[in-house]
Order: C-alpha cells, then sequence, then structure tokens
C-alpha cells in the first residue's frame, strides 16, 4: 500500500508544470547557445545569400566575439565575400539575415496565435528564447546609422539617404513592433498557466538573449 502511495506522489510530481522559477532559470541557461545559433544564423545568412548569387565567401566568423580584423570594429561575427557583381547580389547579400529573421518569427508567430503551439512548457520556452534572439537580432538596426551597417548599406543601394530613408525606416520599425508582439504572446503562453491563443490578459517576464 505504501508503495503504491509512493509512486502516485511521483507520478503526481511529475506531471507538475515547472514554476516560474525554474523557466526563467532555464531561459537563462539557454541564453549562451542560442546566442552561437544566432550568429551562426545571421552570418550564415549572409554566407548563403552570396553562394546564391554566384559570389565567393572568404571568411566566415562565428566565434569568439572580438575586432575585426579587417574593419577594426568590435563584431559578434563577420563574413566576407567576394564576386558580388550587381546591386541586386549587394542588397540580397546585407540583407539576407533580416530575411531569415522575417521567415523564422512568421513561422514562430503562427505557432503562437493557433493550436500548433506545444504544450510541454520546457518546449515553449526553448521556442520562446530563439524567437527573442531572432528578433533582436531583426530589430537592432532600426536606430543605427552607421556607414557600415548592413541596413544602411542597402539604403545607400537603394539610393535612400537622410530624410528619404524616413519611410522604409518607419516599415521597419513596424515589422519590428509586429515581430515583438508575436515574441511578447510567446511569454504570455509560455508564463500564463493556461493562457489561451487569444487571451487579453498581459504577463511580460523578459528571458535575456545576446544580440548578434
Amino acid at each position: 500500500m505504501r508503495a503504491l502511495v509512493v509512486l502516485c506522489l511521483i507520478a503526481n510530481v511529475a506531471r507538475a508544470e515547472p514554476s516560474d522559477r525554474t523557466l526563467v532559470l532555464v531561459g537563462l541557461g539557454l541564453a549562451p547557445p542560442t546566442y552561437l545559433l544566432g550568429v551562426g544564423l545571421h552570418e550564415g545568412s549572409h554566407a548563403i545569400a552570396a553562394k546564391i548569387v554566384g559570389a565567393t565567401v572568404d571568411d566566415v566568423h562565428l566565434f569568439p566575439p572580438g575586432r575585426d580584423p579587417r574593419s577594426g570594429h568590435f563584431r559578434f561575427g563577420w563574413t566576407y565575400v567576394r564576386g558580388l557583381k550587381t546591386k541586386g547580389d549587394r542588397i540580397f547579400f546585407y540583407l539576407a539575415p533580416k530575411i531569415t529573421g522575417a521567415i523564422l518569427l512568421g513561422g514562430y508567430g503562427a505557432l503562437v496565435l493557433t493550436d500548433g503551439w506545444p504544450s510541454n512548457k520546457y518546449g515553449q520556452l526553448a521556442l520562446t528564447v530563439l524567437a527573442t534572439g531572432w528578433w533582436v537580432d531583426f530589430a537592432k538596426d532600426v536606430l543605427l546609422f552607421h556607414p557600415g551597417n548592413d541596413v544602411v548599406k542597402a539604403f545607400n543601394l537603394w539610393c535612400m539617404k537622410g530624410w528619404r530613408q524616413v519611410p522604409a525606416r518607419l516599415v521597419y520599425a513596424a515589422a519590428n513592433a509586429g515581430f515583438g508582439y508575436l515574441v511578447y504572446r510567446g511569454y504570455r503562453r509560455t508564463f500564463d498557466d493556461d493562457a489561451p491563443a487569444n487571451a487579453s490578459s498581459a504577463l511580460v517576464l523578459p528571458v535575456l538573449s545576446a544580440a548578434f
């Protein structure tokens, strides 16, 4: 009889959902590998875009972050290629990580807003931490104007300089806000016990993920 009681208690513990504190600690533990995956995704997108248009990839640096020997600036990673022949090739190369991020965040949003969202809390957390990194990488350039920035280079190739960038940057900011809302909804569904896809209550509990 005692053995049966013990087995029932173990089964109940196994079925119990992890606490918010546990989820936060696990999320923080996921941040370093998520950072490495994010850098690989960002620089890999540049490299794949170069290959698609027929260019040659000379160097892809993913880790450790440090001073780029060619530019002299600190970077989390870098990719150098040769053979981007047309303006379109260069724009595609510069914006490849944004395209990848938009596709991944769109897929994440489809899970968050539908019944495709996993029922396991750790699965939800892993997806949301990944999506946080994707969103940070997608959003981080919206207010940057340095001439070495990839988005600025793309705008310049489109002959959008100075105030001419304002409409494009507003569209970019709107996309950032939309994707950020999807990540926010993911956190709600992860940390709210029974939050449905169309719930209206709010809970914001960030898990940090490094920018790329």
